[in-house]
């Protein structure tokens, strides 16, 4: 009998304890919801600035939403060479308005595609400011209302595709051509948001390597990035959004960027009447006497592209599918090894939460001497003091995987000494996300007194950015971490 009494007093007590709260209990479980969606942004036809421009791809704008019960987070991917602060404040203000999630926690990075255009990283045939926008604000919107269980998994592997672009060569000149005995980070990184039929909802890539193959060629395309999500995509019947995120890519090219794909020097022949570059092994040539032509001007080259002869057309169709096939190559590649990850080395959780933060910092700036006729590289230009650089980094966590962003082109060895130190091993650096830094390229600081265009060329004095950055980004975890 007494038994009996014990039994239901136990049973009572458990009874008539108070029920938590409905946001503290979605708080502790975090169960994960994720949804995804792409919305197209390519240019019209009409938009292109010589007749025999093409486009070879779709652009698109592609998010994923995580939700965890308490709160949200958004992952966007641009198919475009950068993430203005326009695009960014005004998309992220009204995807956060109408989701809810807050704004800290977007990341809205660009892939840097050098062909979202034909004229290079700007100009004419450009989705404009508000198609972006709105494709974000659309795309987000969508994968929100697509909100569904899953679960979330990460993984890396190597990928032995990028090179070092920074090379003092044998005449002792500063070039930007292979240098495969510098800094370069290999690894692939993957974060997939798997449904309940273990189909991806979204896959999240991160790769550092620039996506240069068709610049200033007269082909509007997504490169090999594109190349990368559409593998996958296309892999899962459509089902599954891939996002691929640029990693610390400043200072890495693909590693054999001048042999199959002299595209841009073919195009240039062919404009002329002469034929396309001629492919050859053996010994390279000696570098010329000038790494470069002082006075080059990226805008102007593109402003005087002319159309393709007609005695040419089918030469330089022929450069375009073989440029073509690398680009496919390529993505094919970071897209198989991406899925090879996720097949055999996470192993996903249905709970995780999320935390997110952003900070911006400054650093002290610089005015180079020659603006009215700068030299590429491979020259000191003298400085004086100029303004601030203002940069901006940022957490976003989910569950054990940190992913730190920087709104800039950030050199390797910064990424690789912030993953080293970081408190968790699954540490992932997006860079050119949230908006454009005012600071051109964000060098290491053992780089800075590489005379290449992108040092010489940086707002950035020596010996701030890398040790603020890392330093930023560690205590944002730690803080994101109590």
């Amino acid at each position: 009998m007494k038994k009996h009494i014990l039994f239901l007093a136990t049973l009572a007590a458990f009874v008539l304890l108070p029920a938590a709260p409905a946001n503290c209990q979605s708080a502790a479980a975090g169960r994960l919801r994720a949804g995804a969606a792409k919305v197209d942004i390519t240019p019209k036809e009409s938009e292109l600035a010589v007749s025999t421009d093409s486009i070879r791809d779709r652009l698109f704008a592609r998010a994923i939403v995580v939700d965890d019960g308490s709160t949200c987070a958004v992952l966007v991917g641009l198919d475009l060479g950068g993430a203005a602060n326009q695009i960014v404040d005004d998309a992220t203000t009204r995807a956060s308005r109408s989701t809810g999630c807050p704004a800290q926690n977007f990341i809205i990075p660009a892939t840097h595609t050098h062909s979202s255009n034909t004229l290079g990283l700007g100009g004419r045939g450009a989705p404009t400011a508000k198609t972006v926008a709105d494709a974000i604000v659309e795309a987000v919107g969508t994968a929100k209302s697509r909100l569904a269980p899953a679960r979330v998994g990460y993984g890396t592997t190597k990928v032995d595709l990028n090179v070092n672009r920074d090379l003092f060569n044998s005449k002792f000149e500063w070039r930007q051509e292979p240098n495969p005995d510098g800094p370069s980070d290999k690894t692939l990184a993957v974060v997939e948001f798997l449904g309940n039929d273990n189909v991806p909802i979204g896959v999240y890539m991160n790769y550092a390597m620039h996506p240069i193959n068709f610049y200033l060629s007269g082909v509007i395309g997504a490169d090999f990035p594109g190349e990368a999500s559409r593998y996958v995509e296309d892999l899962f019947d459509n089902r599954t959004v891939a996002i691929f995120s640029q990693g610390a890519s400043g200072d890495q090219n693909p590693r054999d960027f001048r042999s199959p794909t002299t595209f841009m020097g073919s195009r240039a022949a062919l404009t002329q009447g002469h034929g396309p570059l001629v492919q050859t092994v053996g010994q390279p040539l000696p570098p010329p006497d000038q790494a470069a032509p002082k006075g080059f001007n990226p805008q102007q080259a593109s402003s005087e592209r002319k159309a393709i002869p007609a005695e040419s057309l089918e030469a330089y169709k022929k450069v375009l599918a073989r440029t073509g096939d690398y680009v496919h190559m390529l993505g094919a590649l970071i897209g198989s090894s991406s899925v090879r990850v996720m097949r055999e080395s996470m192993q996903p959780v249905d709970t995780a939460r999320i935390w997110a933060a952003q900070e911006n910092i400054s650093c002290p700036g610089r005015i180079r001497l020659d603006t009215d006729n700068p030299a590429r590289e491979n020259v000191f230009p003298g400085y004086k003091e100029g303004p601030d650089v203002n940069l901006k980094v940022g957490v976003l966590r989910i569950g054990d995987i940190n992913s730190a962003t920087v709104n800039g082109e950030v050199y390797s060895q910064i990424a690789m000494r912030l993953k080293a130190n970081a408190p968790a091993n699954k540490t992932i650096v997006v860079t050119l996300a949230n908006g454009m830094a005012n600071s051109g390229y964000i060098y290491s600081d053992e780089a800075y007194s590489h005379l290449t265009f992108q040092v010489i060329g940086s707002r950035l004095k020596p010996g701030c950015a890398e040790g603020r950055i890392v330093s930023l980004a560690l205590d944002l975890m730690h803080r994101l971490g109590e």
